[in-house]
């Protein structure tokens, strides 16, 4: 039960799109396919009557006996212009096909499963452009769907992209654990590695012996070769269900995959258009999944390694109840150190430290040198005698002793 109060928003939220894409497939279906049957044999008559014409012409060339090659060429000239510009109007704007025009009969663009994906392309913003509404009621009902269809769809897909990314991240999990317990069934023994703990956190009750849980990063690469292996599988199914090559069926995936949708290639097999949409919002999903695992780490890394202190010289801070400058502050601070180096703990006397919950931060920032660090100083700037001068927990360099902080005034 429990299980199923988790997982139902979710499948809800599924449901949902594909009611609101099933209902406006349904209305283009019907708003669109009467008039393009009706504009298809509009322009088949119009081409026929512009060969017609053509055939007249030359039978009246014929007629009064006309030898003269310029005359011939003119009319061909000119009837030839009349009829390319009347099929490029056909093909480009109604979406005649050559085998229409050759056998003078009219096909349906504009089924079911066509309007289907028409609507799935316009919420997932791919966007191929055939077909294509042309009436002004059937674009003004794109626009409204396309209002409310593309937030839902998007979240949906970010939703998905989600719960991939976080099984892959409890798989990739416990590959790593059973690779751990197979390297320490072959060597015989664990080395246990204690971890610095300053006396704030002790005092916590977090010890030398508690087991560190570090976060699970996907490789880059193994995310990168999910997302190739995925659009050459695409390229695989395409290649079998449409007339292309690999290649092809390859470029098809990668471009539909990223949203793209240039429109140079469309699938044309309507008993298998619902497999190519599931295919689709499936690849979209894996995209997703992929920026949330890679795209979200480096981001986070550009966004704490950016920031920079500015002015920090000029800042106040509150000390024993007098106000000074951070300069000061950093100034009188050293100098104590300097005075007990050889202590394992000083005393900071009235500075009331509280400790706070940073959001992130990077996993190899005690390898990161401390600005009054010299190569030469007494301090070594090996990982390991880091990992002894910071807290492994909260990343205090120093352990102060809060033990013998004298009271506070009255």
């Amino acid at each position: 039960l429990q299980y199923a109060k988790l997982i139902l928003p979710h499948v809800a939220l599924v449901l949902l799109t594909c009611a609101y894409t099933v209902l406006g497939a349904s209305i283009f279906y019907t708003v669109e396919r009467p008039h393009e049957m009706e504009m298809k044999q509009h322009q088949l008559k119009m081409i026929y009557s512009r060969q017609d014409e053509f055939v007249n012409s030359l039978i009246r060339l014929a007629s009064v006996n006309t030898t003269e090659r310029i005359d011939w060429e003119l009319v061909a000239q000119q009837h030839l212009h009349n009829m390319s510009d009347q099929l490029f109007v056909a093909f480009e704007k109604y979406f005649l096909t050559s085998n229409e025009v050759k056998k003078n009969t009219t096909a349906e663009i504009w089924s079911f499963s066509t309007a289907i994906f028409f609507a799935v392309t316009v919420v997932t913003t791919i966007g191929y452009g055939n077909p294509v509404p042309v009436t002004n009621v059937g674009r003004i009902v794109c626009i409204m769907f396309s209002l409310f269809g593309i937030p839902l769809t998007l979240v949906t897909i970010a939703d998905l992209g989600k719960f991939l990314s976080e099984h892959l991240v409890w798989m990739y999990g416990n590959y790593l654990k059973l690779k751990h317990f197979l390297c320490v069934r072959r060597r015989g023994e664990r080395k246990e590695r204690r971890e610095h703990v300053c006396e704030h956190c002790q005092r916590h009750g977090i010890g030398h012996d508690m087991h560190v849980i570090e976060e699970q990063r996907i490789p880059a690469l193994l995310v990168l070769a999910i997302l190739v292996l995925y659009t050459a599988l695409g390229g695989v199914l395409m290649s079998k269900l449409e007339p292309w090559t690999f290649f092809t069926s390859f470029y098809w995936s990668f471009i539909t995959m990223t949203t793209v949708g240039f429109g140079d290639l469309m699938p044309r097999r309507d008993e298998y258009m619902y497999f190519i949409l599931l295919y689709i919002i499936l690849g979209l999903a894996i995209t997703t999944m992929c920026i949330d695992l890679v795209g979200v780490q480096y981001i986070r890394k550009i966004h704490y390694f950016g920031r920079k202190i500015q002015d920090a010289r000029s800042a106040l801070a509150v000390v024993g109840g007098k106000v000074v400058l951070v300069s000061e502050l950093y100034a009188n601070l050293m100098q104590k150190r300097a005075r007990n180096l050889s202590k394992e703990a000083f005393i900071i006397e009235n500075l009331y430290i509280s400790k706070h919950i940073i959001p992130y931060i990077p996993s190899d920032i005690r390898l990161i040198r401390y600005i009054d660090q010299h190569p030469e100083g007494s301090l070594s700037t090996s990982s390991s005698s880091l990992d002894l001068q910071s807290c492994r927990f909260c990343h205090s360099r120093f352990s102060f002793n809060l033990q013998n902080r004298p009271p506070p005034e009255h």
